[in-house]
């Protein structure tokens, strides 16, 4: 979380913050050790009733030095209601708003806040943080097995693990659900999300996935955007283009707990624990440096497929392979890098004894190695830049 803090700092003098991010992935945490680091601070959580009622009257310290508001977007009106804070705030006071659901959902162009608000999302560890100071390959390990949140990442016995998980699942799917969204077959939505574990780092089909819920294909493409906004899942679309006979439509998902996936196999668990770190990295730099960053794959009608796509400004500036294992480069790697420019390729591997080397154009290094520099590197992807 230390990684935020200057930027966020720095932004709160200006604009109020939208920190959003999964359930118990660190952001009450952060707020309250920001708080502990000003004169004056206060914490209201909209969940409990109590802090409820002096949101609504915003009987709060008007000269506090931040003020936090949590699980506000669960309030009608709430972009209304922020605008009018900010709008009256006295100009020392800090306004941090925070929430578990991906609040850019319910941000859209030319609404009441535009200029008032600067959005962030706060993910779980990652293989660049380590408060345990693991070695990179304990950390891998951990990170694949546990998952990156903070709880079970910290653990010190299984059983607390598992125990956390079922009730991280009931929360999710039952608590937060009800205040984001008016669902009435709950145990048909439950059955879904544990279906999608089966399709983790693979192309989800709505039609194959509604007929095994037995729902429509509609209500099936429903439920996984709900999931999305309960940061439980996200889907990356397909990168087309120029290119010819490429998969348009077909999006891939993967689950923002790797920990989730414990029982799938070892290369969608790999491959997922990928996908998640570069998500959080692509994240960061859009919304500490303004990049337009977008992660994709790549597939086309011949079956020759790169898992990952790295887009600045729409054009593609990294393709990524993983393997579990050390092996030459694939063979859609190097073709998808010939048709596309002669880009960025980068096969990546769980063997954490094997130097990087470079084939064919393609370089090949370990997963740990990948991801050891910091988040600030803004091209982490171009392996000839040194990490800042």
């Amino acid at each position: 979380m230390r990684y935020l803090d200057k930027f966020l700092c720095k932004d709160m003098e200006k604009m109020m913050i939208l920190l959003s991010g999964a359930r118990q992935c660190g952001k009450t945490t952060y707020s309250k050790w920001l708080i502990n680091h000003h004169d004056t601070g206060v914490y209201l959580n909209w969940d409990q009733i109590k802090d409820r009622k002096k949101i609504i009257q915003q009987d709060w310290d008007e000269d506090a030095a931040i003020v936090v508001l949590d699980e506000i977007h669960k309030k009608k009106l709430w972009k209304t209601f922020l605008k009018g804070i900010f709008d009256t705030k006295k100009p020392n006071m800090r306004l941090l708003v925070t929430g578990s659901a991906r609040m850019e959902y319910f941000q859209k162009s030319g609404d009441s806040m535009f200029g008032r608000y600067r959005s962030w999302r706060l993910h779980p560890f990652c293989m660049s943080e380590d408060p345990l100071h693991l070695s990179l390959k304990d950390r891998f390990n951990r990170l694949l097995e546990r998952g990156g949140f903070p709880y079970p990442y910290l653990a010190k016995k299984p059983e607390e693990v598992a125990r956390w998980r079922n009730q991280h699942w009931t929360l999710l799917l039952r608590e937060d659900l009800r205040d984001l969204e008016s669902i009435r077959n709950i145990q048909s939505l439950e059955l879904m999300a544990e279906l999608l574990k089966s399709h983790a780092a693979g192309m989800l089909s709505f039609a194959n996935l509604a007929e095994d819920v037995e729902i429509s294909p509609k209500t099936a493409k429903t439920w996984v955007s709900v999931l999305e906004k309960l940061y439980l899942i996200t889907r990356i679309q397909p990168y087309t283009g120029s290119l010819k006979r490429v998969l348009s439509k077909t999006p891939k998902i993967y689950f923002f707990d790797t920990g989730d996936l414990i029982e799938q196999p070892i290369g969608a668990r790999v491959e997922n624990l990928v996908a998640i770190n570069l998500i959080k990295r692509l994240n960061f730099i859009e919304d500490a440096f303004g990049d337009r960053l977008g992660l994709h794959y790549l597939r086309d009608k011949e079956g020759r497929e790169v898992d990952f796509v790295i887009t600045l400004n729409r054009k593609p500036v990294a393709l990524i392979e993983v393997k579990t294992s050390y092996q030459s480069p694939d063979s859609s790697l190097i073709y998808f890098r010939k048709k596309l420019g002669s880009l960025t390729a980068v096969q990546l591997h769980a063997e954490h004894d094997r130097r990087g080397i470079t084939k064919q154009g393609v370089r090949i290094l370990s997963i740990h190695e990948f991801f050891s520099g910091p988040l600030e590197n803004r091209r982490f992807w171009d392996l000839r830049i040194p990490a800042n």
